[in-house]
């Protein structure tokens, strides 16, 4: 009997619902008191087994007299109910491999994370997470003429200070006209605004993108996703490369 309760558990049925049906096949049509005082459980526990064994049709119920009687089906009925369960695996196998493409759009990595900011505070929320995260190096390519027309010059000194603070290394590719405090840990290509025309941010740090527009209606936009990190990472990498070639 040790067999058939392991073989009936792994159907998914619970211990006390594996009891009640191989006790009421020994016992025959029984009341709920006896199964319940046979299998040692209390009878609302029996009362919730046999409705889940009528339910998979492995119980039903009989009337003696002013009786009702609970008796387990014919054990040909597992076999009915182990095929019927195998019809329903390979429906639910069929429709997950008709779906899968979805399901892995949300696992952590592959679906961007993304988040929307609106005017100035938009760009003051980016410099926040850049100096939370603390990455070891950011990629930018900004507009600083165009910043500076918008935001606050002192906040951005204090967000320059606060980088060489955390000794965050970055390369830059930089349109500007006006004196910018130089830093420490900053290797700065300088573009002729004349000759270059973008009017926004892109920085790239550890696996997010920001990107923050300084015209019309001020939005940034911050993206955490490892392909499109790296993906900018390389863009980045070729444009800063052209950019000095073209220089010298």
């Amino acid at each position: 009997m040790l067999q058939w309760n392991t073989l009936i558990r792994s159907l998914g049925f619970t211990e006390s619902e594996t009891k009640i049906y191989l006790f009421s096949l020994e016992m025959g049509a029984s009341s709920v008191q006896d199964l319940a005082k046979k299998a040692k459980v209390s009878r609302v526990t029996t009362y919730t087994a046999i409705e889940s064994l009528t339910k998979h049709g492995l119980m039903s119920s009989v009337e003696k007299g002013k009786k009702t009687l609970y008796a387990a089906e014919s054990p040909e009925r597992l076999i009915s109910f182990v095929h019927n369960r195998l019809k329903e695996m390979e429906n639910t196998l069929r429709e997950i491999q008709s779906s899968i493409s979805e399901l892995k759009l949300v696992q952590r990595g592959d679906r961007p994370t993304v988040k929307l900011f609106e005017g100035k505070e938009g760009l003051k929320a980016v410099h926040d997470d850049i100096l939370k995260t603390n990455p070891d190096k950011i990629l930018e390519i900004n507009n600083i003429d165009a910043m500076l027309s918008l935001f606050c010059k002192d906040d951005f000194i204090v967000y320059q200070n606060e980088l060489d603070k955390q000794k965050i290394i970055s390369e830059i590719i930089a349109i500007y006209s006006q004196p910018v405090e130089p830093r420490t840990h900053a290797n700065v290509l300088h573009l002729n605004g004349k000759s270059h025309r973008f009017y926004g941010n892109i920085t790239i740090y550890n696996n997010k993108v920001a990107l923050s527009s300084f015209q019309k209606k001020n939005i940034s936009v911050l993206i955490e996703s490892d392909i499109i990190a790296q993906t900018m990472r390389d863009l980045f990498r070729l444009a800063f490369e052209g950019a000095e070639k073209h220089k010298k």
